[in-house]
């Protein structure tokens, strides 16, 4: 029995030694890389996945929005969706490629707010406005931006080819939506809107 007491502090330590050793480790080994960190590094079709699903989805829920919104609600999807890959090396291309048509449409919506409309809540989210007689030229200035992000993927190491086309997939689906802005139909409506938009004003 005394034996048993002396070497329960031993035992006590180890067994709380074990415990502790998955918290010092970060948590779950295999629990690859998430939101907001990398528990491991590098890249990963499930990164890919959740990066490329973040855009498409939040695309389309944009897509709405009146084009006066749309453009902060698209400025905000690539910002969550380059979060993803922060603090992974692994997709730095990919990374500077979202960042680049983030910081083109957060500059666009800032230039071109618009006083007379009130921001838009959906969710957790605020959108800004921009003056509806910039919609053309903030569109243009947009697909630009994901046309040179869609050669920074496109250009990128081979081993990173089948991870980065994926995301440049996704970016061509913005730039498919932000065309049907200046079909002739839209640009009537456009023009429709801004002289309404004018009269109230005056």
């Amino acid at each position: 029995m005394s034996g048993f007491c002396k070497a329960a502090p031993l035992w006590v330590a180890l067994f709380m030694w074990q415990l502790t050793v998955p918290v010092l480790a970060g948590g779950d080994a295999g629990s690859g890389y998430g939101s907001g960190g990398s528990a491991k590094a590098g890249l990963s079709f499930g990164v890919t996945k959740t990066v490329a699903k973040t855009l498409s989805r939040g695309f389309s829920r944009c897509s709405r929005l009146d084009w006066s919104y749309r453009y902060d609600c698209y400025r905000l999807v690539y910002k969550r969706s380059a979060d993803l890959l922060r603090g992974n090396p692994a997709y730095s291309e990919a990374l500077k490629a979202l960042v680049l048509v983030e910081d083109t449409l957060d500059t666009a919506v800032k230039k071109n707010r618009d006083p007379a409309q009130k921001p838009k809540r959906r969710g957790f989210e605020v959108y800004q406005p921009i003056k509806p007689e910039a919609v053309p030229k903030v569109t243009r200035q947009t697909e630009q931006a994901i046309e040179k992000a869609e050669i920074i993927l496109l250009r990128s190491p081979a081993n990173k080819q089948e991870h980065y086309t994926r995301i440049a997939e996704a970016l061509n689906s913005n730039k498919v939506l932000l065309r049907s802005a200046l079909l002739p139909g839209s640009i009537i409506r456009f023009a429709a809107h801004v002289l309404g938009h004018a009269l109230q004003r005056g």
